[in-house]
């Protein structure tokens, strides 16, 4: 998809997309120049007809001439708006204007600052634009016959483009590539994302981004004495690997984060079998994986001064004689014990091996993200990502970067009373501690893993995957923070 900031009189779509408030008379320079053209009937409708008040997410279709369209589509008054507000909004308005165009270009304006009752810099538009933009308008069409025509260029409408502006569209550019890779990796089958499918597509991308990579396969993986995520691996005939990506920057590196990704590509539970429903949307348990890989494009395209390193033990968890079983004690990297009390609980393993990893390339951060409990449903549903770590600095400042870039996050507690729920009487602790605080257990149990003092962990078990749409996102994958920890890297 090619992204375009031209000035309004110079677009070339055949659709522009425009934004009012409700009830507002300050209509922005975009609305003018449509009105202008239709010679005043645009505002004629509006102000005469009531065709459109303005309320959020309302929407009004149209024909200025015979080849071009406009959609005006509500914001709601303008003292409620919110940055995810907005984003909604956009991406509403590009998924219908997806519908609306006949060719392959649509224009959207830049929503004008002095025109916005929220604190939000020029750059910071630009880049929610786009990126909510092409939230609007992705689809996985792949396995579809009968496809429709793409949008293949949206064009930013500006009439005053600075550098600052430029720099958010690029930025918003790369950040919804990042998210449509790992969206479009999350909808493929497991029979095609296998380990080491995703092995060998890290292998792809750090040669075309010119970056550092290890790919460690079963025999090295047992060299590094990563028993506990080679139980989890044992039940598959497709065979574990564990990938490291290294983006480092030309010049001396203000700081080293390491990000790791869960990488179960298929998770039937292991001998702790899930029900076959549960079981429909388990090709997504490696969506933090694809999230990594997704980001670590956008950041070797975007070149901050930080020093980035990519982790991801990739495994299925499946059930067969040779597969794990509850009862078994697995021995980490790091030499701590685990009982297995649980094999439904994999996901929490082969991220301990994976933070041990980490701590070996001695970084200042450490992030994980995963698809790691179904109690954060419970506790937050499908919209709130649940954030912990060791340092509240550190999630004060990601949770401000998230709110600022339209995701939603809830910080949950990590506390040395869950390590009663975890008791082994013949390991170090049990990878399981039943359903009460299952969220704080899990989290408590990765933090035995780390030696970082700056460790967070990001469990999006109910924001990955939507079972039905929201106001911004269609069901599927969402790709979700991927935002947030770009602009957390970029701060």
């Amino acid at each position: 998809m090619h992204f375009l900031t031209k000035k309004i009189q110079e677009q070339n779509s055949d659709t522009i997309i425009c934004f009012i408030y409700e009830n507002n008379a300050n209509k922005s320079e975009t609305f003018k120049y449509l009105n202008e053209l239709s010679n005043g009937a645009l505002c004629e409708q509006i102000n005469k007809y009531e065709t459109i008040t303005g309320k959020f997410q309302e929407l009004f279709k149209y024909s200025i001439n015979e080849n071009l369209k406009a959609l005006i589509v509500g914001l709601g008054k303008k003292e409620n708006i919110t940055r995810k507000k907005l984003s909604q909004a956009i991406a509403f308005a590009t998924r219908t204007a997806k519908n609306v165009s006949k060719n392959s270009s649509i224009a959207i304006e830049l929503i004008e600052n002095d025109n916005c009752s929220i604190n939000i810099s020029e750059k910071e538009m630009a880049q929610i634009t786009l990126t909510s933009a092409r939230i609007g308008l992705y689809e996985f069409d792949k396995y579809i016959n009968d496809k429709k025509t793409k949008i293949e260029t949206i064009e930013l409408l500006c009439n005053n483009i600075t550098p600052d502006i430029e720099k958010g569209a690029e930025i918003g550019a790369y950040t919804s590539f990042a998210m449509k890779f790992a969206k479009d990796l999350v909808n493929e089958s497991a029979q095609i994302v296998t380990p080491n499918y995703i092995a060998n597509l890290a292998a792809q991308i750090a040669k075309e981004h010119k970056l550092d990579i290890k790919v460690y396969n079963k025999n090295q993986i047992k060299d590094l004495k990563m028993n506990a995520f080679l139980a989890v691996a044992q039940g598959s005939v497709n065979e574990p690997y564990f990938i490291h990506l290294t983006y480092k920057p030309e010049n001396e590196a203000r700081k080293k984060i390491v990000l790791i990704g869960k990488g179960i590509t298929f998770d039937a539970g292991g001998m702790n079998i899930k029900p076959a429903a549960s079981m429909l949307t388990m090709k997504s348990d490696m969506t933090g994986a694809a999230s990594v890989l997704g980001i670590i494009q956008a950041i070797a395209k975007l070149k901050p001064d930080v020093e980035v390193h990519i982790l991801s033990a990739l495994c299925e968890n499946m059930t067969s004689g040779s597969a794990y079983k509850q009862g078994d004690v697995l021995t980490a990297m790091n030499g701590k014990t685990i009982e297995v009390d649980n094999t439904d609980a994999e996901g929490r393993i082969t991220l301990a091996d994976a933070l041990c990893y980490a701590d070996k390339l001695n970084p200042d951060e450490v992030i994980d993200i995963a698809t790691l409990t179904g109690a954060v449903i419970v506790a937050l549903g499908n919209n709130i990502t649940g954030v912990m770590g060791n340092n509240q600095k550190q999630i004060n400042k990601f949770r401000e970067i998230a709110e600022n870039y339209c995701e939603n996050t809830w910080q949950m507690p990590i506390l040395d009373e869950l390590k009663n729920n975890l008791k082994s009487d013949i390991a170090d602790f049990k990878n399981t501690g039943g359903r009460n605080a299952g969220t704080s257990t899990a989290a408590w149990f990765l933090s035995n893993f780390t030696k970082s003092k700056s460790w967070l962990h990001l469990d999006i078990a109910g924001t990955a995957y939507l079972d039905k749409s929201n106001n911004e996102t269609l069901s599927g994958p969402t790709g979700v923070m991927i935002r947030s920890i770009i602009n957390y890297i970029l701060a």
